[in-house]
């Protein structure tokens, strides 16, 4: 629908604006058959991510989700990638979705000319996002494991797909979205570890094992009968140990944020990293281990002085992991405790 505010508004232009916008979508709909000539329809904003408009469409046929991807990403530093990101976002869904039914949101419409994508609705009623729910407090580690699982079992199965290196070989897009804003900018803004950031920059751009999701965060995880991987703009042949870190900074950074949760967010992390391993066939774990705890200070190191810094730390917190994260880049100590002293020498990294 368009939106009210613009229809009583008194500037012509911003009115004229919004009826192409307006106009356009429909074209659009109708074109890729999502709603019928002439049919009805409502539409309203989802709130969440920074590279794309997303809108939930209702019709009287049912709801999708409609995601078009923007060149200048929604943050305050200046960010932009590639719109064609969003073929390799349907890919993964469509390949993910083959491994491990459930896992995401099935692709109902693709469209290459407008870098525009429908997916699947799933009712928030049902489908509770992972970020709110560990910020509120509440922890399930066998959601951790799930994710976990599910995250190593789409790796494993695609080293063995033929072609889908090939399916993905788009380096350039991950440079742009995670080696750029979050490590070579790191490394620019923190120059005391530039050598160790651009070891773990070398290592990722000469690393390619497996099918990488790039953003496997817990606002992209919906939680249901099982988790639900969303967002996958990022989508790459890579380094999967990238997957795991870029998860377990999360976790990492919750426990900093919720001190009194933070116990229960390890044991998230540990049963995460444990059950993804069991998974790993490709490799010998110890090698992926060893790359995933490189990986880790690093991103959030990233977190906190990159392009895209989280926005639940306060100036202290921010200090706090700063300082844990450049000592254990520049000594390779467990990060978990230095931020967490207390953990113990037992805790798993």
């Amino acid at each position: 629908m368009i939106d009210p505010a613009l229809l009583e508004s008194t500037d012509p232009a911003a009115a004229a604006g919004g009826a192409c916008e307006a106009t356009a979508e429909r074209a659009l709909l109708e074109r890729v058959g999502l709603i019928a000539r002439g049919e009805p329809y409502e539409e309203e904003p989802l709130t969440g991510g920074v590279s794309s408009d997303i809108r939930l469409v209702r019709t009287e046929r049912g709801s999708f989700v409609l995601k078009r991807a923007l060149e200048r990403l929604k943050v305050e530093a200046e960010w932009r990638a590639p719109l064609g990101r969003v073929a390799s976002e349907a890919a993964w869904l469509d390949f993910a979705g083959s491994v491990a039914p459930g896992s995401c949101p099935r692709v109902l419409v693709f469209d290459a000319e407008s870098f525009t994508m429908a997916l699947e609705y799933l009712d928030p009623a049902a489908h509770r996002n992972w970020k709110a729910e560990l910020l509120a407090g509440r922890i399930d580690v066998e959601v951790a494991a799930s994710l976990g699982e599910t995250l190593g079992r789409i790796h494993a199965a695609s080293v063995s797909t033929p072609g889908l290196a090939e399916r993905f070989d788009n380096a350039e897009l991950f440079e742009a979205l995670r080696i750029e804003p979050y490590f070579v900018r790191t490394a620019a803004a923190v120059p005391e570890v530039q050598t160790p950031l651009h070891e773990v920059i070398d290592e990722l751009r000469r690393t390619r094992l497996a099918l990488v999701h790039g953003d496997v965060s817990p606002k992209n995880i919906l939680v249901g009968p099982h988790p639900v991987i969303l967002d996958a703009e990022c989508a790459t042949w890579g380094d999967p140990a990238f997957d795991v870190a870029f998860c377990l900074t999360h976790l990492e950074l919750k426990a900093v944020h919720l001190p009194h949760r933070a116990a229960d967010l390890h044991q998230a992390a540990d049963v995460l990293r444990a059950a993804y391993l069991r998974r790993v066939d490709w490799e010998h774990t110890d090698a992926a281990t060893r790359r995933v705890d490189r990986i880790l200070p690093a991103l959030l190191l990233a977190r906190v002085e990159g392009a895209s810094p989280v926005e639940y730390l306060d100036a202290a917190a921010r200090g706090r992991v700063r300082n844990a994260t450049i000592e254990a880049l520049r000594t390779g100590a467990p990060v978990r405790l230095l931020l967490h002293p207390t953990a113990g020498e037992g805790t798993p990294r």
